[in-house]
């Protein structure tokens, strides 16, 4: 028995000595280091051995809080073969911040996600050189802002959020492909901000949807955030995997030019 006891603390000791990265399944405990500060990132992966695409989960203005908007989402990007890093932003920010979702520091958050987009993308378990996007409320208007600005953002989808004043349409030109998902109550962001996304990416030929939650406010509950939430993820899957693993070119048929007998040549002569 002494020496089962033994064997058993020994295994528990190697198992807490491997990396989290060679963990194949379920939720890992990332982080990116910032300023001197320590940005928390929480991976649900799928079921299958990585690397995985990856897609950031961009929380809203309250924080992470239970992770109602945030941990259901995350699970359904797993069951589509995607890793979801939810991303604890604000970590970045000084402590002495006191309004840490203030427009005015909008860009001071932008350098934090770019960090983390770096980190993410250095990550052996990290398939391809291109992540996606996923925000709700604040979250949602980062998101749109890498969609327009970065290039490594491949897919992104906006749930209840917005184009900031701040980024001009012109950057749009290249943005990634843009799924806006925002419900017509909504009175906290109104809907008209998706709209006016969606119109700046096609004014630049840029593909974007919109999905309008008929009389559903800020936040979406129920089967209608279940349905919200797998558009989600379809949506990112489509793309980030397209971008990742481009369909390879069709081959052009090679039809053989028919030879003409000899003795019909001859008739024809």
């Amino acid at each position: 028995m002494r020496w089962n006891a033994m064997l058993t603390a020994l295994l528990l000791l190697l198992a807490s000595l491997l990396p989290l990265d060679t963990a194949n399944a379920g939720r890992l405990e990332w982080s990116v280091r910032y300023e001197g500060r320590t940005v928390r990132i929480h991976v649900i992966t799928p079921d299958t051995p990585g690397p995985w695409p990856m897609a950031m989960v961009l929380h809203g203005a309250s924080g992470v809080g239970s992770g109602y908007m945030y941990w259901p989402l995350a699970e359904q990007l797993a069951k589509r073969g995607i890793a979801a890093a939810v991303v604890r932003y604000y970590d970045g920010l000084p402590r002495r911040t006191k309004r840490k979702q203030s427009v005015r520091i909008f860009t001071q958050r932008e350098k934090i996600l770019d960090r983390v987009v770096s980190n993410l993308l250095r990550r052996n378990l990290v398939e391809g050189n291109v992540i996606g996007s996923v925000g709700y409320s604040l979250g949602g208007f980062h998101t749109i802002a890498l969609a327009a600005k970065d290039k490594r953002i491949a897919a992104a989808v906006s749930i209840a959020g917005g184009l900031s004043g701040h980024i001009p349409h012109s950057v749009v030109e290249q943005a990634a492909p843009l799924l806006l998902i925002h419900g017509t109550r909504d009175r906290i962001v109104p809907h008209r901000r998706s709209m006016i996304a969606r119109a700046a990416w096609r004014k630049a030929g840029q593909h974007a949807q919109l999905i309008s939650l008929k009389r559903v406010g800020h936040v979406p509950r129920g089967s209608i955030q279940t349905k919200a939430f797998e558009r989600a993820a379809d949506f990112i899957a489509k793309h980030l995997k397209a971008a990742i693993n481009p369909p390879l070119p069709r081959p052009r048929p090679n039809h053989p030019i028919p030879r003409q007998p000899p003795g019909d040549l001859a008739k024809a002569q």
